[in-house]
C-alpha cells in the first residue's frame, strides 16, 4: 500500500508544467494617427489553470512589460504610440506563474497613415503650401515670426514621410515682412518659392521668386516689381525648365491692383510679363501651365463681372496673350483661390462665395469646360464663413478641397477637409481644430491615397499661430 501511495505521490510531482497557450489575436483598432496612445486587449489560457501575465510586441523594435498576473483567460489591455507612417504586425505573448512562455500569438495589422504635427514658437508662425517630395517626405512654404531677421521671414520647411523635421530654412532682411505663399520641388531636386519681400527690391512689396537646392540653400532670388505693391501668390516650373509666377501688381497695369503673370528662364531671369485688369482692383491667386502649352489663373476682380469682387478665370497662351477669360459670380463677393486643369480639358476652382450658399460667405467649387464655360458648381458650408483655399482632382476623379469653416458656438474656426466625387457632390468632411483659429491653406493627395494639407493654428503648438501640418488616410481620418 505504501509502494503505490509513493508512486501516486512521485507521478504528481514529477508531472511536466504546460505551456499557456498562444494567446488570442490582440484586438483594437486597424489604423491610427501617429503618437496617438492606441489601446490593444487579449487573452491567455494556462492548461492547467495557473494566472498568466501577458507582453505585447509592437512591430517597431519594441515591447510592452510583462503586465501584471490575471487569472486565466482573463483580459489585457496596454497602449502604446507609434511614432512613424507604417503598416505594423502586433502579436502578445503569455507567461504563467513558473515563468513558461507560450508561443507568439497571430499577428493584428495595425496601419499608422496620419499626423498632425506643428512647427512655430511664441510668435506667428503660418503654412501655406505643401508639396510631397520625391523621397516621400513634404516640402512647406509660409513665413514665420518666431525664427526671423525681422518682422517675418519667409520659412522652408522639410519633413520625412512621418512629417518629422528634417531642415528648416528661413530667407528675409531685418526689419521687414517676408512672406512665402507657393513652393514647388523642381526637377533638380531643389525647391523654388514664390511670395514677397519688403526687406528687397524697388520699394513697398515685391514678388520675390526663391531658387534653393535640394538641402534649402538659396541658388539664386529675384526680385520683381515698383514702387508700389507687387505679390507673387503661386509659382509653378515650367516644361521649359524655368517658371511661371502669378500674382497682382500695384505698380503696372489699367487700374489699382492688376493681375500679374510673370514667365521667367531656368535662373529666374524674367521672359516676359503679362497684366490684367481694369480700373478696380484685380488679383491672381494660383497658376498652372495648361496642357497646351499656355496658362491658366484664377483670382477675383472687381472691374469686371455681376458686381463687387467676381471669380475671375484668364486663359493665355504659352506667351501669356489673353485667349479667353471668364467671371463667376453675384451682386456679393467671390474669390477664386485655387485652380487645376482636370482630367477632362477642363478647370476646377475652389474660392468662396457671399451671393450663393447657405448664408455667410460658403465655400464654392466651380466646373468649367475646356473653354471656361461653366458646367456645374456647388457651395458648402453654414451659416458662418467658411473658405476653399486649395483644391485638387483625385485619383477616383472627384476632388479634394481644404480651406476652413467657422464653429457656429462658440464661434470659433477650424481648418477643413472635403471631398467630393466627379460632380461635386460631397463624399465626407472632416474638420480639425479644438478652440480658436485654425485654417487649412493647401491640400494635395499623397501616394498612398490620403491627403496632406499645409496651414496654420491656434488650437495646438507653443504659441500664436504654428504652422500645421496635417497627413490623413484616404477617408479624411
Amino acid at each position: 500500500m505504501g509502494i503505490l501511495i509513493l508512486g501516486l505521490t512521485l507521478g504528481m510531482t514529477c508531472k511536466k508544467n504546460q505551456p499557456p497557450d498562444a494567446p488570442a489575436i490582440p484586438s483594437g483598432p486597424a489604423s491610427g494617427r501617429k503618437g496617438d496612445r492606441l489601446s490593444f486587449s487579449t487573452t491567455a489560457e494556462a492548461p492547467d489553470g495557473d494566472s498568466v501575465t501577458v507582453r505585447f510586441d509592437w512591430g517597431d523594435s519594441t515591447m510592452s512589460d510583462w503586465s501584471e498576473l490575471v487569472p486565466n483567460g482573463d483580459s489585457v489591455t496596454r497602449a502604446h504610440a507609434w511614432q512613424r507612417l507604417a503598416t505594423y504586425s502586433i502579436r502578445a505573448q503569455a507567461r504563467d506563474t513558473r515563468e513558461t512562455t507560450s508561443v507568439w500569438s497571430s499577428e493584428h495589422q495595425l496601419r499608422i497613415a496620419s499626423f498632425a504635427v506643428t512647427f512655430g514658437d511664441s510668435g506667428d508662425d503660418e503654412g501655406y503650401s505643401v508639396q510631397p517630395t520625391s523621397d516621400g517626405g513634404y516640402i512647406v512654404v509660409g513665413f514665420t515670426a518666431s525664427f526671423d531677421a525681422g518682422n517675418a521671414d519667409v520659412w522652408l520647411i522639410k519633413t520625412d514621410a512621418s512629417g518629422n523635421r528634417l531642415w528648416d530654412k528661413t530667407f528675409g532682411g531685418s526689419d521687414y515682412l517676408d512672406k512665402g505663399y507657393s513652393v514647388q520641388q523642381t526637377s533638380d531636386g531643389g525647391y523654388v518659392i514664390a511670395g514677397y519681400t519688403m526687406s528687397y527690391g524697388s520699394g513697398g512689396r515685391d514678388v520675390w521668386l526663391i531658387k534653393t537646392d535640394a538641402t534649402g540653400n538659396k541658388s539664386w532670388d529675384k526680385t520683381f516689381g515698383g514702387v508700389y505693391d507687387d505679390v507673387g501668390w503661386a509659382v509653378q516650373q515650367t516644361t521649359d525648365g524655368g517658371y511661371v509666377i502669378a500674382g497682382f501688381t500695384g505698380s503696372y497695369g489699367a487700374g489699382v491692383y492688376d493681375v500679374w503673370l510673370i514667365k521667367t528662364d531656368a535662373d529666374g531671369n524674367e521672359v516676359w510679363d503679362k497684366t490684367f485688369g481694369g480700373t478696380g482692383t484685380d488679383w491672381g491667386f494660383s497658376v498652372q501651365q495648361a496642357f497646351d502649352g499656355g496658362f491658366i489663373i484664377a483670382g477675383f476682380t472687381d472691374s469686371y463681372g455681376a458686381g463687387s469682387d467676381d471669380v475671375w478665370l484668364i486663359k493665355t497662351d504659352a506667351s501669356g496673350d489673353k485667349v479667353w477669360d471668364k467671371t463667376f459670380g453675384g451682386p456679393g463677393d467671390e474669390w477664386g483661390n485655387s485652380v487645376r486643369q482636370t482630367s477632362d480639358g477642363g478647370y476646377i476652382i475652389t474660392g468662396n462665395t457671399y451671393s450663393y450658399g447657405a448664408g455667410g460667405e460658403d465655400a464654392w467649387l466651380i466646373k468649367t469646360d475646356a473653354s471656361g464655360n461653366k458646367t456645374w458648381d456647388k457651395t458648402f458650408g453654414g451659416t458662418g464663413t467658411d473658405w476653399g483655399s486649395s483644391v485638387q482632382q483625385t485619383s477616383d476623379g472627384g476632388y479634394i478641397i481644404t480651406g476652413s469653416t467657422t464653429v457656429p458656438v462658440p464661434g470659433y474656426r477650424d481648418a477643413w477637409l472635403f471631398k467630393t466625387d466627379a460632380s461635386g457632390n460631397e463624399v465626407w468632411d472632416r474638420t480639425f481644430g479644438v478652440t480658436r483659429d485654425n485654417g487649412g491653406y493647401s491640400v494635395q493627395q499623397t501616394s498612398d491615397g490620403g491627403y496632406v494639407i499645409a496651414g496654420r493654428t491656434m488650437s495646438f503648438g507653443a504659441g500664436g499661430y504654428d504652422v500645421w501640418l496635417i497627413k490623413t488616410d484616404a477617408e479624411g481620418n
